[in-house]
């Protein structure tokens, strides 16, 4: 009786071990029909980066100020200290010059300014706005990058205000003021 149930679950294991390696075997693929719109590199599912899309995911969380050293910008304030911007630069600058060496003429360092939300995100009456002061703050870090060398007609400037907090932060935190950084293609 034993030699009879370990006969059977030897048959067994190798009825299964038969069909796991006839389903692991590699099918060949039918070509596409000549003029449809698949081709050889399309029916893959290649996911290759753009130069910008690597050089952007390496300067995805620069910020200025760092949010360590120094938590944000003065209160409507658009404050670049040299001695600050210079200890910040000596981390940052290197990858901002190399993707500006590797990207396209077309290509551009967007500096985007922040606020937090105290005050209104327009100007009204002698308030000035968020907009403002986003706008401000990434001026004065686009003139800072032109002093370490990055080329002025290689970089473009934009405010965001209040519209993006800080994840994880309260929208009134001063963190929030900062400016940030990715790569744009000009005329897009």
């Amino acid at each position: 009786m034993v030699k009879k149930i370990l006969n059977i679950l030897l048959v067994g294991a190798t009825v299964f071990s038969i069909a796991l390696c006839s389903s692991g075997e590699n099918k060949e693929q039918a070509a596409p029909e000549p003029g449809s719109d698949q081709n050889a590199a399309a029916s893959r599912n290649v996911n290759v980066d753009s130069p910008a899309d690597v050089i952007n995911n390496q300067i995805k969380d620069f910020r200025y100020p760092d949010g360590i050293t120094r938590p944000g910008f003065s209160y409507k304030k658009a404050d670049v200290s040299a001695g600050d911007f210079s200890e910040w630069s000596k981390a940052n600058i290197a990858v901002i010059k190399d993707g500006i060496s590797k990207l396209p003429d077309a290509w551009a360092l967007e500096i985007t300014g922040h606020t937090d939300q105290v005050g209104p995100e327009q100007a009204e009456g002698d308030k000035k706005g968020n907009v403002y002061y986003g706008d401000i703050r990434a001026k004065a870090v686009k003139q800072a990058l032109v002093k370490q060398g990055i080329p002025a007609n290689r970089i473009v400037v934009k405010s965001a205000g209040s519209s993006s907090p800080v994840s994880g932060l309260d929208a009134k935190d001063p963190k929030n003021r900062r400016v940030t950084f990715k790569f744009v293609e000009q005329g897009k």
